[in-house]
């Protein structure tokens, strides 16, 4: 048998989450004890589900990508997030047009590096618009398997405009320090690993008018996977409600942190309407000196004490704790 893994890490993973969520019978296969079938094909879907803020994390980053296109060249530009995909790096290779600028992103704390695909037509395009060219957009037709330098730098534009909003739609879930290494236009200096590894494509569609065209975001599905708790459903890590105990450790654990308002009510009186109709700057109202001040929580009195100082601060010592079960 040969040393080579079957399954991959990905595959091994949606198939222990299938048979550990009943979605694959533990039986012997049927009256005829033979094999069940098992399509891996469904691997994708079971990977993703475990990750759904994705999706709010991907339209975030849509509508401000849109934006900030929009603010660049003052064009009607709309941006559509669309759907995550999971693929192996090689089906991935063969869906990335010619020419094309392929950006190598460090993504901290993601592994490794990621790659931005920027199609030469997209490049062209806001090239051509830039310089005044036609507002509906014209068909890119490409000469050559090359950019032109004024292509690269309007590459550069649009990459830096894209990883602005991407650490800004990130930064609830994952705050992220991106930097651009290097573009190239070969797909063969993606060095992404095996061809045969799992990646994940976080597709853009761009549009203006009736033209289209997209931006891939690669990012290679084992630099995720160790961010699918922070990425996960928000009801998945919450207490428990079956039951006191879970409930009452989060509340145990949080409660502490929680702030409150704090005061002291020293001393209060009674003046007429006259007395404070006839106030002036530097007049001096006479007030007694108490003997005990009343401590608030919250506008509510929980306590009194006596007024004095402690290590050259003003400070209460508290004498009497009110009875707070009311």
């Amino acid at each position: 048998m040969s040393g080579k893994e079957l399954l991959s890490e990905g595959e091994l993973d949606a198939l222990m989450d299938t048979v550990s969520g009943g979605d694959m019978p533990l039986d012997d296969g049927g009256p005829d004890g033979g094999c069940r079938l098992f399509d891996f094909s469904t691997r994708e879907q079971a990977l993703l589900a475990q990750m759904p803020a994705l999706k709010t994390i991907n339209e975030k980053h849509a509508m401000g990508l849109a934006q900030g296109i929009r603010e660049l060249f003052k064009l009607p530009v709309e941006v559509d997030a669309g759907e995550v995909k999971l693929l192996k790096l090689a089906e991935s290779l063969v869906t990335i047009p010619e020419p094309s600028a392929i950006n190598t992103v460090r993504t901290l704390p993601l592994n490794g590096v990621s790659f931005l695909i920027a199609p030469g037509e997209l490049t062209s395009f806001f090239v051509d618009q830039y310089f005044g060219g036609s507002s509906q957009g014209q068909h890119y037709q490409p000469t050559n398997n090359d950019l032109t330098p004024m292509e690269r730098r309007m590459n550069e534009v649009l990459v830096t405009r894209f990883l602005l909003t991407l650490q800004s739609a990130w930064a609830d879930k994952v705050p992220l320090n991106v930097e651009l290494l290097g573009t190239e236009t070969n797909p063969d200096f993606m060095q992404l690993g095996a061809l045969d590894q799992l990646i994940l494509c976080f597709s853009f569609g761009i549009s203006v008018f009736d033209w289209q065209s997209k931006i891939d975001w690669i990012v290679p599905y084992a630099a995720l996977e160790p961010l699918r708790s922070k990425l996960g459903s928000p009801s998945a890590s919450a207490p428990s409600r079956e039951g006191g105990t879970d409930w009452q450790a989060f509340f145990c654990n949080e409660l502490p942190a929680v702030e409150l308002e704090l005061s002291a009510a020293v001393t209060s009186g009674s003046v007429s309407i006259a007395e404070v109709l006839g106030l002036r700057e530097g007049a001096i109202i006479p007030l007694r000196e108490p003997t005990e001040v009343t401590i608030c929580v919250e506008g509510k009195p929980f306590c009194s004490g006596e007024h004095g100082s402690f290590n050259g601060k003003k400070s209460v010592k508290i004498t009497r704790l009110f009875n707070t079960g009311d």
